[in-house]
């Protein structure tokens, strides 16, 4: 009978989440905003009793389909060409922003440091859905948009495993347990070996999965490893979520493209922005439910505070960190660039999900106020902010680029379709009558859309096309030469020296294509 109970309490959430998400559609309202917003109002009107998830419940079911979905979807190779501005930020960025609002808070409202800490590590993980999608809709640079979700996807990762070191820190009795230095070398091997883990199960994921032709196999083979992993590096003592993350990132680069159809990458995709959209609606309408109206009002004081404190965190994260990867790696981030990165680094999920897992923790009911009201104010007063201040900056899409952005689409679509129709017909999945009728058929549709995108193609698209094969260029011959001095078929003294060639040029490009970006802001 209690079973049924949660399921049918289940079943209406999902049912809540539904309507909402209907709503916003014809509604064009950001979902995440609206849903942060119901949940409040189910929390005030008590639809549900109370509902406490253990810490485990949260790290074993929610953050581990969150992490792989997000680093599922990441280009790793936007995420390599960008690594030095993004590493800065999701690790040395993340200690700053923590330290910096942890010690704010610490001593604006007296909190023991350890219990400011822990608030800092859970706010700091940010949630680019909502500003990615502002994005897609607006002319902002493909660098910008790595930024963001690079950083996220990796400070998650940071932010988590800090968050496990001063939670343990809280429970055994601050630090009097673990030093300064023996909480470092903990995080770093904690982070290292994650990664490690990740790569391995990934990697032979990714050789297993070219051996399976069945979509809802190979679907299950992606579950398996989203919570496998986790399972594994967390057994091993070392992040389960880093070892997600970097599993994620294989699968989603090599597996997808190299060991998986078509088809099944589109179930893929699909598949797990389904389990996602599912988790993270339970998620925020769970925090609405377990944090009622009469404690933000009771805890307001200290989500007053904790709002700027936050804030302040996150700029010294980001403006003095993006400078000096400007001065030591000059990387040439543009001002209103920094802009962005500070004011889009939105609260979502996770810290909601961290707050949730408090259980037995002091201060409980506060921190975790403060976290849903710190949320809540992102959504909604940043999200809704961001998007008039990236129009101002950025304008919208020019219509022309956008036109030969979906005719090149189609090409490609198009030419996929040729692929796999030509692989049924030689696997003998199809009649070869059948696969030439259709493979003409879509031919001809490549032709037409080949011609169409010859008359629409302007100077302009032709300079951008241009600078984006050059680069991609450039970066093959990198890999080739690396790859050759691994193979010992040149000496290192030789790749480094044709490596720096290929380096100067690369910067040279990247000044041209910002200088281009700034003249047109």
């Amino acid at each position: 009978m209690e079973l049924a109970i949660q399921l049918s309490e289940f079943i209406v959430l999902l049912l809540i989440a539904t309507i909402v998400g209907v709503v916003t559609k014809y509604l064009r309202l950001p979902y995440t905003i609206a849903l942060v917003t119901v949940g409040l109002f189910v929390g005030i009107l008590r639809i549900f009793p109370e509902i406490r998830l253990s810490e485990e419940l949260i790290f074993l079911l929610i953050l581990p389909p969150l992490l792989f979905e997000g680093a599922l979807n990441m280009d790793i190779g936007s995420l390599r060409e960008n690594i030095k501005p993004i590493s800065l930020l999701a690790f040395g960025g993340v200690l700053l922003s923590v330290l910096v609002t942890g010690y704010i808070l610490h001593i604006l409202l007296q909190l023991p440091v350890t219990i400011a800490l822990l608030f800092g590590a859970m706010i700091t993980p940010t949630d680019p859905v909502s500003v990615l999608a502002t994005f897609k809709e607006l002319g902002v640079p493909k660098k910008l948009s790595t930024i963001l979700e690079g950083e996220s996807i990796l400070n998650d990762g940071t932010g988590i495993v800090i968050f496990s070191i001063i939670l343990e820190m809280v429970k055994s009795g601050g630090f009097e347990t673990m030093g300064i230095v023996e909480g470092v070398l903990t995080f770093l091997f904690v982070v290292i070996g994650g990664a490690v883990v990740g790569f391995a199960i990934g990697y032979l994921a990714y050789r297993l999965l070219a051996y399976i032709d069945d979509h809802q196999i190979e679907v299950t083979i992606t579950l398996i490893i989203a919570f496998g992993t986790f399972l594994l590096a967390e057994n091993m003592h070392v992040s389960g979520v880093i070892a997600v993350v970097v599993a994620g990132l294989i699968i989603g680069n090599y597996g997808k493209y190299f060991s998986m159809s078509p088809s099944t990458r589109v179930t893929l995709i699909t598949f797990w922005g389904f389990l996602v959209f599912v988790v993270n609606s339970i998620v925020f309408l769970l925090i609405g439910i377990d944090i009622h109206f009469d404690k933000i009002v009771a805890y307001h004081q200290a989500i007053f505070l904790a709002i700027p404190a936050v804030l302040i965190g996150r700029a010294i994260a980001v403006y003095p960190i993006l400078a000096f990867s400007d001065s030591f790696f000059r990387s040439k981030t543009p001002s209103s660039w920094k802009h962005v990165v500070f004011w889009g680094g939105l609260h979502g999920t996770i810290p909601v999900a961290l707050a949730l897992s408090l259980a037995g923790v002091p201060y409980r009911d506060l921190i975790a106020s403060m976290v849903f009201g710190t949320v809540l104010f992102s959504l909604v007063f940043q999200g809704l902010s961001l998007e008039f201040m990236v129009r101002k900056l950025f304008g919208r899409r020019d219509e022309e680029r956008v036109i030969y952005e979906e005719l090149i689409g189609r090409r490609m679509a198009y030419k996929a379709a040729m692929e796999e129709i030509e692989r049924m017909r030689r696997e003998g999945e199809i009649p070869k009558e059948i696969a030439v009728k259709i493979s003409e058929d879509l031919k001809s549709l490549v032709d037409s859309v080949s011609e169409e995108i010859q008359k629409r193609i302007s100077e302009k698209i032709l300079k951008e096309e241009w600078l984006k094969a050059y680069r991609r260029a450039l970066l093959v011959q990198k890999s080739v030469i690396r790859d050759a001095a691994v193979k010992g078929i040149i000496g290192e003294d030789v790749a480094e020296k044709l490596s720096e060639e290929i380096d100067s040029l690369l910067e040279m490009e990247e000044i041209l294509i910002i200088e281009k970006e700034e003249r047109e802001i």
